[in-house]
C-alpha cells in the first residue's frame, strides 16, 4: 500500500510539472518575441514630471497684454528608457497670465507667464503647471526724493519695465500623467 501511494504522489507531481515546463518555455518565447518585434511601446510620463522650457521672443511688461500667446520650447530632449518622448525643440505653449505695467511713485513693472500644454512625439497633448516671474528694478526711494525737492512733481518717476529675455530657461512640471506610444 505504501508503495503505490508513493507511485501515484510521484505520478502526480510528475503531471503537474509538466504543465508548468511548457508555460516556461512559452513565456521565454514570448518574451523573446517581443524583446525583436518591431512593435510600439507604451511608456508613461507620470504626473508632476520635470521638464525644462525657454522662452522664445524678448517680453517686456512695456509691450505684453495678459492673455497674448507666448512661444517656448523644450532646450533638450525628454527621455525615458532610452526612447525620446518629448523631442528637443518642440514647441511649447503658453499665455501671460499677468501684466502690471509700471507706474508713477517709482513702482516697477512686471510680468507673468503660464506654460499650458506640449505635444509628445506621438502626437499626444500633454498639460503642463508652472509660470515664471519678472518684476523691474523700484525707485520709490528716487520719486520720493524727487517729491520732496520739486515738490510733489518728482513723485510721478516710473520703475522700471519687467524684462524677461529670450532664452530663459524654467522649469515646469506635467499636469496629469499620459501614456506616450513609441517604436521599441
Amino acid at each position: 500500500m505504501k508503495h503505490l501511494f508513493r507511485s501515484m504522489v510521484v505520478l502526480a507531481a510528475t503531471l503537474a510539472a509538466l504543465p508548468l515546463s511548457a508555460q516556461n518555455s512559452q513565456s521565454g518565447e514570448r518574451a523573446r518575441a517581443a524583446a525583436n518585434s518591431t512593435t510600439r511601446m507604451p511608456v508613461i510620463i507620470p504626473a508632476g514630471t520635470p521638464l525644462t522650457v525657454a522662452i522664445d521672443e524678448d517680453l517686456s511688461s512695456a509691450s505684453v497684454n495678459q492673455g497674448q500667446q507666448v512661444a517656448f520650447h523644450l532646450p533638450a530632449d525628454y527621455s525615458e528608457f532610452g526612447h525620446v518622448l518629448i523631442a528637443s525643440g518642440t514647441p511649447v505653449k503658453g499665455t501671460v497670465a499677468h501684466v502690471a505695467r509700471r507706474s508713477a511713485g517709482g513702482n516697477p513693472g512686471s510680468v507673468t507667464l503660464q506654460v499650458t500644454s506640449v505635444r509628445a512625439v506621438d502626437a499626444t497633448y500633454i498639460p503642463l503647471r508652472g509660470t515664471t516671474k519678472a518684476v523691474g528694478k523700484k525707485r520709490q526711494g528716487q520719486a520720493a526724493a524727487l517729491g520732496i525737492l520739486t515738490f510733489g512733481i518728482g513723485a510721478t518717476k516710473k520703475g522700471l519695465s519687467a524684462v524677461i529675455p529670450a532664452g530663459t530657461q524654467f522649469t515646469v512640471f506635467t499636469n496629469t500623467k499620459r501614456t506616450i506610444v513609441v517604436p521599441r
